[in-house]
């Protein structure tokens, strides 16, 4: 442990970051019918990637305590303590909205409390009494939005004069220098170290699991990513095409040999923004023919998407994918849930398996 500014804890780490990373009519008719079968059952996507709580299972403590960085936040609560308020990627992190929602006041995400409010978190601390702040520190902390860091909160704390006024204390959590040093870091700083003990080991033996099972794609077997957008406010969605070189690249893809295929859409013209380029056709997808289509985020949006486009071009019917019966709704993964990435990586390739066995494949 090194001396930091005044009232700042933080811990020696290393430089980098963790990662893990033939036509006729009735044929065309019989693809249509499965497009029509298999969007309507995709109603019924999962995109929560935190398990159940098994029965008998305390409610997680709530501590008095900020906690800045999802990661944090994450492994907090699998080691059974939920902060009183928190900075997370809110727009990214579907679980952390849950927390939000249920038990942890949210804050805003990282850029937001430097940014835009940089006095939410100082107000904070003078208001509830809350004497302690946790702040991850990960090296690209958040690849679609590079400006999110968690470590710019310590020179605004500092600025803000609440670490002397207050008599603050400000611990940095280094993420960098590998999960497992994290979570120690993580139970120590909370009074858990044995759990988080526990908790190293049955990660370690899940991803071990997962890896073990990971299935190998022909090179060149394409996927496109559609994430769907629904809008509570006027009842609308929208879909958006995950651009190569995003999470699911790193994560969940280049493990299983796949090939992002969804640059094409760029290339057509579409715009990206944060990783994602929103479309308002779906026509590329004649153009690209991608052996797997998997959707995430709400999957009606998307299967709405599929069913209009459908209407428009029959010949949609016709790509590899929806030939084959290859589309898939499946959780997305932004690098947050950290303990969970295990079973999402699990979840894909136990569901892409066959799909991408060559005599499952469209020819």
């Amino acid at each position: 442990m090194t001396a930091g500014t005044a009232g700042i804890a933080t811990p020696q780490h290393s430089p980098g970051q963790s990662t893990m990373m033939a036509f006729s009519p009735p044929g065309l008719r019989r693809r249509l019918t499965t497009l029509a079968a298999l969007t309507l059952a995709l109603v019924t996507a999962v995109t929560a990637t935190t398990a159940a709580a098994k029965p008998g299972t305390p409610p997680p403590e709530r501590q008095d305590v900020i906690m800045i960085g999802d990661r944090l936040v994450n492994v907090a609560y699998h080691l059974g303590v939920v902060p009183r308020a928190m900075s997370i990627r809110g727009d990214a992190w579907s679980f952390g909205r849950t927390l939000a929602k249920t038990s942890t006041m949210i804050l805003g995400c990282p850029q937001y409390i430097v940014a835009r409010d940089p006095e939410i978190v100082p107000r904070t601390l003078r208001e509830t009494g809350i004497r302690r702040v946790l702040i991850e520190h990960t090296p690209g902390f958040d690849r679609l939005k590079p400006v999110r860091d968690p470590m710019k909160a310590v020179s605004m704390l500092r600025e803000s004069g609440v670490l002397d006024d207050l008599d603050v204390s400000v611990e940095v959590v280094a993420f960098g220098d590998g999960l497992d040093a994290a979570i120690r870091r993580v139970g120590a700083l909370l009074d858990r170290t044995e759990q988080a003990e526990a908790l190293i080991s049955r990660r370690a033996a899940a991803l071990e699991a997962a890896l073990a099972r990971l299935p190998t794609a022909e090179p060149g077997t394409t996927v496109v990513i559609l994430n769907g957008v629904h809008q509570d406010a006027n009842g609308k969605g929208f879909v958006r095409v995950e651009v190569p070189g995003g999470y699911s690249d790193a994560f969940l893809l280049e493990p299983m040999g796949l090939t992002n295929a969804g640059g094409a859409f760029v290339e057509a013209g579409a715009t990206v923004r944060h990783g994602f380029a929103t479309v308002g056709s779906l026509a590329p997808l004649t153009a690209i023919r991608p052996d797997v289509l998997v959707l995430t985020g709400d999957a009606d949006a998307v299967q709405r998407k599929l069913l209009a486009a459908r209407r428009q071009d029959p010949a949609l019917a016709e790509i590899p994918a929806i030939a084959s019966g290859h589309v898939f709704a499946l959780p997305a993964y932004v690098d947050s849930s950290v303990i969970e990435y295990p079973t999402v990586l699990r979840r894909w390739a136990s569901t892409l398996g066959p799909a991408l066995h060559p005599a499952h494949r469209a020819k």
